[in-house]
C-alpha cells in the first residue's frame, strides 16, 4: 500500500512540474540562492581535490583552445548598460564586469575577474578580488582614481602623464602592475 502511494505522489509531482530534486530557483530568495551556489562550489572543489589534476598531453595551450574552454565553462559576467555615477558601487565577485558607459569620479567597480569600461574610467576599479592574478582592467579613456588587481594597487599619483585620456590595459606582471596603452 505504501509503495503505491509513493508512486502516486511522484506521478502527481511530475504532473505539477516540480520534484524534490529540482526546486523552483526563480521563487527562491537571493540569499538562499547564494548559499546553494556556494555549497555546490564547495562540493565541486572537494571533488577536484579528491580526483587531483587531470593529466595534460601537451603543456602548451593555444589562445583559441583557451577561449573555447572559457566559453564551455561559462565564465560569469555582469554587463552594466549605463554609466556608473559618483557614490555607486558595482560589486560582482563571481566574475567579469563590463560597463557600457563611463565610471564617474567617486564610483567603484569591484570584480572577481576582469573589468572592461567602454567609456571614461574616472573612479576606482578593483579587479581580481576573488584571487585571480590574471585579471585585467581595460578602459577606453584612462583617468582613474585607483586601480587594483588581486590586491596590488596604484593610485592616480603613480600614473604616467602620457597614459591620461588614452585607451589602456592594466595587468599584473608578477607582483608589479603593468599599464599599457592600446592605441
Amino acid at each position: 500500500m505504501k509503495k503505491r502511494s509513493a508512486i502516486r505522489k511522484r506521478a502527481e509531482r511530475a504532473k505539477e512540474g516540480s520534484s524534490p530534486r529540482s526546486p523552483d530557483l526563480s521563487a527562491m530568495p537571493r540569499r538562499q540562492l547564494i548559499a546553494l551556489v556556494s555549497e555546490l562550489q564547495a562540493k565541486i572543489e572537494q571533488a577536484a581535490d579528491v580526483t587531483g589534476p587531470l593529466p595534460v598531453a601537451n603543456a602548451s595551450i593555444s589562445d583559441e583552445a583557451l577561449a573555447q574552454s572559457a566559453l564551455q565553462v561559462g565564465v560569469p559576467s555582469l554587463i552594466v548598460d549605463h554609466s556608473v555615477r559618483s557614490g555607486q558601487i558595482i560589486d560582482y565577485p563571481q566574475g567579469d564586469v563590463t560597463v557600457v558607459g563611463s565610471v564617474s569620479s567617486g564610483a567603484e567597480i569591484v570584480a572577481g575577474g576582469s573589468i572592461h569600461v567602454y567609456g571614461t574610467l574616472r573612479g576606482r576599479a578593483l579587479a581580481g578580488t576573488a584571487g585571480d592574478p590574471t585579471a585585467r582592467i581595460f578602459c577606453r579613456k584612462f583617468r582613474p582614481e585607483l586601480l587594483a588587481i588581486n590586491g596590488s594597487y596604484r593610485r592616480a599619483d603613480d600614473f604616467a602623464a602620457e597614459l591620461w585620456d588614452r585607451t589602456v590595459q592594466a595587468r599584473l606582471e608578477g607582483l608589479r602592475m603593468s599599464l599599457t596603452p592600446l592605441d
